[in-house]
């Protein structure tokens, strides 16, 4: 064939092999569309009954330790404060202000000490050998107490 004749021929070829992929691709696409769609539902279907099984793994040893006597004595304990005849229950009822305090703000309001150790050391026996020179009491680093010695005349 000449290269003329072969032009020639390529149109048609290539519009009927257009329409043949034109065609496939109408009929194909929506069934990959689905194919994909069911794909992805499979997926999500095998996650769920992967974390069913993980659910149903933990109930069954809640359930292991439900039946061990131990673990119930100590869920009694906690949970209904309960207490083993011969012991003494002690309930603390109410709340203090010192529960509203965080650890570390009870820690950086501790105040210090004014004097060092030695000065106390040392301003502690010099009461103890003049017991009636002494001042009112006073805590170290805290200031005075609060409280005089001194008496109604």
């Amino acid at each position: 064939m000449s290269p003329a004749e072969r032009r020639r021929t390529r149109g048609p070829r290539v519009l009927v092999l257009s329409a043949v992929v034109l065609l496939l691709a109408i009929f194909l696409v929506p069934s990959l569309q689905k194919w994909l769609e069911q794909r992805s539902e499979i997926g999500r279907l095998n996650a769920q009954i992967a974390q069913q099984q993980d659910d149903l793994a933990a109930a069954k040893a809640e359930q292991a330790r439900w039946n061990d006597d131990a673990y119930v004595v100590i869920q009694a304990r906690e949970r209904l404060r309960y207490v083993m005849p011969g012991e003494v229950p002690y309930v603390v009822d109410g709340s203090s202000e010192a529960d509203d305090v965080s650890p570390q703000q009870a820690a950086t309001t501790v105040p210090k000490p004014s004097a060092a150790w030695y000065e106390n050391v040392w301003e502690s026996l010099r009461l103890a050998g003049n017991p009636g020179d002494a001042p009112p009491p006073v805590t170290p680093g805290l200031g005075s107490s609060g409280t005089s010695s001194s008496s109604a005349p």
